[in-house]
C-alpha cells in the first residue's frame, strides 16, 4: 500500500477549495467542498489503498464535505465510509437522518446515498471506505445507516487502532492489509452488534443469523441450540432458516470453518502456526477430522495444500 499526500499550501489561495475538493475525490470518495467563509483556508490528508478499501487521515479548518446523487452514479464507488472523529466535531446528515459525531466517536454511512458533512471547528479525521460486501457479511444490520459509535467501549477502541495502524503505515504487506481490514469489519460488527434477546425472532433476517454464526465459528460449542438460545428462537426455527438456503446448520458452518483454515494456510501471516493450532482456532475439536473434511473439500491434504503455497517449510504438527 502506498501512501500519497496533498496539502492545500501547495495551492494559490484562490485555488485551495478546489485543490481540497481533488484532494478528497482522490484520497478517498468522489464529493464536493464548500468553504465556510474562511478566507485562509488550510488542509492536509494523507491516503492510501489495500486492495479494495481506501484508507486517509485529514486535518482542516472549518468546511463542508458534499456528495451528491450525481456523484454517486458518475464514480461507481460502492461500501461504507466508516469516520473516526479524532478531534473537533461533525454533522453528518443522510437522507432523514442526522448525527453528530464528538471527538472518539466513529461514524458509518452508506456511500451509495447522498450525504453531507459539516465540520464547524477545526477538524482531525481517519477515515476508511469499506468494501459493502466484507462489512455486510459481518454486521448486515448496518444497512441501517447512518450508525454512530461511541467513543469508549474496547471494540471501539480497537477499531480506531486498526484504522490509525492501516491510514499511518504504508509498508503492510498484502496479507496483512487484508487480516486488518477484516478485523475492522470484525470490531464494527461487536461495536454495533443489537443485544441478542432484543432480536425479532420471526423477523430475523438469514443475514444477521448468518452473522451471528461467522462470528462464533472459532467456538466448538456453537450449535443450533446454543444460536437458538443467544437469539431467541427455536432450534426448530434455527433448522428452518438454513433448509431455506438450501443447506443444513451443520454443513453451513463446517463450509465456512474449512474456508476461513484454507486462508489461513495460505496467509503469510499465519506461517508460524501449526497446521492443528490452525485448526482448533477455526473451531474443529480434531485434527483427524479437520483433515479429513479438508481433503474432502479441496482434494489435497492441509499439509500438501500448504506446502505447495510457500516455498520454504512452514510448521505442519499435526
Amino acid at each position: 500500500m502506498t501512501r500519497h499526500l496533498w496539502s492545500t499550501s501547495n495551492a494559490d489561495r484562490l485555488q485551495r477549495f478546489s485543490y481540497w475538493r481533488d484532494a478528497v475525490c482522490q484520497a478517498i470518495l468522489h464529493v464536493d467542498a464548500e468553504p465556510q467563509g474562511l478566507e485562509n483556508f488550510e488542509a492536509h490528508i494523507s491516503g492510501g489503498r489495500a486492495g479494495d478499501a481506501r484508507f486517509a487521515s485529514f486535518v482542516s479548518k472549518p468546511h463542508r464535505i458534499v456528495r451528491t446523487r450525481a456523484h454517486v452514479s458518475r464514480s461507481g464507488e460502492s461500501g461504507y465510509l466508516v469516520s473516526w472523529q479524532k478531534a473537533g466535531r461533525s454533522q453528518i446528515v443522510q437522507g432523514d437522518a442526522a448525527m453528530l459525531l464528538e471527538t472518539g466517536e466513529i461514524g458509518v454511512i452508506d456511500v451509495e446515498k447522498s450525504f453531507h458533512v459539516d465540520f464547524p471547528t477545526s477538524v482531525k479525521r481517519t477515515l476508511a471506505l469499506i468494501p459493502r460486501r466484507g462489512l455486510e457479511e459481518k454486521a448486515p444490520w448496518l444497512r441501517r445507516s447512518p450508525l454512530k459509535i461511541k467513543a469508549g467501549d474496547v471494540f471501539t477502541r480497537l477499531t480506531c487502532d486498526h484504522l490509525s495502524c492501516l491510514a499511518a503505515d504504508p509498508s503492510h504487506s498484502p496479507d496483512a492489509a487484508n487480516l486488518l481490514i477484516e478485523n475492522i469489519c470484525n470490531l464494527l460488527a461487536l461495536a454495533t452488534s443489537p443485544t441478542e434477546p432484543a432480536f425479532n425472532a420471526i423477523q430475523l433476517p438469514i443475514e444477521a443469523l448468518l452473522a451471528f454464526c461467522r462470528k462464533n465459528l472459532h467456538r466448538p460449542d456453537l450449535s443450533p441450540t446454543m444460536a437458538a438460545s443467544r437469539l431467541g428462537m427455536s432450534v426448530r426455527t434455527i433448522h428452518l432458516r438454513f433448509e431455506r438456503t438450501g443447506t443444513t446448520f451443520g454443513a453451513w458452518v463446517l463450509s465456512e470453518r474449512l474456508e476461513a483454515c484454507r486462508r489461513a494456510l495460505e496467509n503469510s501471516m499465519f506461517a508460524r502456526q501449526t497446521i492443528s493450532e490452525i485448526a482448533f482456532d477455526g473451531g474443529f475439536r480434531e485434527i483427524s477430522h479437520f483433515s479429513k473434511a479438508f481433503k474432502n473439500r479441496f482434494g489435497v491434504s492441509p499439509r500438501d495444500y500448504r506446502a505447495s503455497k510457500f516455498s520454504q517449510t512452514a510448521p505442519e504438527g499435526e
